[in-house]
Formats: structure tokens, sequence, C-alpha cells
């Protein structure tokens, strides 16, 4: 873990403590208490504005945002990143039939069609991601290169739908000469595949994604669950 991104978990971990309430140490105190340079301790407090657990004002430093202490807090290396940073390279895009099991997923029929594209998300200007997408025809209507080149939630969102929540699962894996050649890695190559399914308000599922990243890091703080403890006690006895 590089140093800066030491100094963001130790101060996301001071926050959920209640060791710091209010206001972070300015950037000076910050450096010379981590030995960083003022550089990384930028870094870190950028990183931590991203994930929404500081907001800064000018001329004043930056402050704890109060309304995510308590909560569970969830970032990656994807969304600490902006938009503006991020950018889309369509490979493909078609409609076609759902499998038997997309069709569980999506609550459709057999002749009901989906979209299925695939493209590289680059963060600038670095291929980082291989996603492969699947939505349904009946809610997107209408997908081409441009909407498959930009967010797609910003998409969802200009159609007047509401995102409620995603199902998110994680698994290691060994990349395929076809992915490895598009990460520009080798094949075999260690990487994660995580597996998106978008819910809306109402309901239904909106997209499923399959994202491979060969650079993934993802840090959670959630709270204690006991009932899971006592469910995986009781199996072992």
């Amino acid at each position: 873990m590089k140093k800066y991104e030491e100094l963001v978990q130790d101060i996301v971990s001071k926050v959920c403590q209640g060791v710091i309430r209010v206001k972070l140490p300015s950037e000076r105190e910050l450096a010379e208490k981590y030995e960083l340079s003022r550089f990384s301790v930028r870094k870190a407090l950028s990183k931590l504005e991203a994930i929404g657990i500081v907001k800064s004002k000018v001329g004043s430093g930056y402050f704890i945002n109060t309304s995510v202490i308590g909560s569970s807090l969830i970032y990656n290396t994807v969304t600490e990143n902006k938009f503006g940073e991020i950018t889309y390279k369509k490979i493909k895009l078609n409609k076609r039939l759902p499998t038997p099991h997309e069709m569980q997923v999506f609550s459709i029929g057999e002749d009901e069609y989906l979209w299925h594209a695939k493209r590289l998300r680059l963060i600038q200007g670095k291929v980082t991601q291989i996603e492969e997408t699947r939505l349904p025809v009946r809610i997107f209507k209408k997908i081409d290169e441009k909407i498959i080149e930009s967010s797609l939630q910003k998409h969802v969102i200009s159609l007047g739908l509401e995102i409620d929540s995603y199902l998110t699962t994680y698994k290691a894996i060994s990349l395929v000469k076809e992915d490895a050649d598009l990460l520009g890695c080798k094949r075999s190559s260690s990487a994660m595949n995580i597996t998106n399914r978008g819910f809306l308000k109402t309901g239904e599922v909106f997209v499923v994604s399959d994202i491979i990243d060969i650079d993934y890091q993802c840090t959670y703080h959630t709270q204690f669950n006991p009932e899971s403890l006592n469910y995986r006690d009781e199996k072992g006895r």
C-alpha cells in the first residue's frame, strides 16, 4: 500500500473512532505527523474528498462530512476518480435474446431482447478495466456508441429513472489471452472479476455488468453483524 493510502485509511479509521470529529489537521501538520511530502498529503486529502468523508472549504481546510458517520462506507479505485478523468472505448454493441439465466435475473421472457455491450474503461488515458454489460431493451429503447462511451449511471438518471442499489460480488481470476491483450499484460495474470447487478427504485434489475480489473482495491467500513457470527459458530459444531 502506498504511503498516502495509509494516511487515507488512518484518517477514515480516526473519523469512525470519533478521534477526529470536526476538522482535519492542516496539510503541514499531517505532513509532519505522518512524515509525508505535502504532495502525498494532498493526494490523500483529494481521495478523502472523493470518498465523501471530508469536504473542503476554501481558506478554512477540510471538515468531516458528519452524514457518513455511523453508516457503512465503501470506496474503491474506480469511484474515487472524477468523471472527467474517466473515458470509455466501445469494443462491441449488439442486441440479442437472453440466456435462461438472464431471463431469471431480469425477469423477462425468452423473446425479450437485451443490449450486450463490451467496453474499455480508461483512467487518465490508461486502460484499467474491461466491462461487459447487459441492459434490458424494455427499459432502454435506444443504446448507441455515444451512450456506451459515457457514464451509464448518468444515462439512467437522464431518462428519469431512479437507481436504488447494487449487488456486487468479487472473484479472483486469471486473464485469458484476449483480455490480457486489451489490458496490456501477460496471459494468466491475476485479476479481479467484479459483477454488479443494479436495481431501480421500482425493484427492476436495470443492468448486469462484469468488470475485469488487474489493479483493483476496495475498502469497506461496515457494522458488525453478530447474527453472521452466530450462524458460523453453529455450523462449526
